[in-house]
């Protein structure tokens, strides 16, 4: 079983996260109004800073108009 680092993987997820946003010409206070979360935690999301819950990532997914795993590593 591999084990998860969540140091490398929280940047990789958060860098995604901001990519698609911004490919969306959305803001970051956009989305954190669409998904009922503050500007200070997308911030620290895209950051790499905040670990997040499964269920937060499927609602920015579904914010952005994409799989959920179009944000997760591989």
């Amino acid at each position: 079983m591999t084990q998860f680092d969540n140091a490398k993987i929280t940047p990789k997820v958060g860098a995604r996260i901001a990519k698609a946003r911004e490919d969306r010409q959305m803001t970051q206070s956009e989305l954190a109004e669409r998904i009922d979360a503050s500007l200070a935690q997308v911030v620290k999301y895209e950051r790499g800073e905040l670990d997040m819950a499964l269920s937060r990532l499927f609602d920015m997914a579904a914010v952005l108009g994409i799989p959920a795993s179009d944000l997760m590593v591989d």
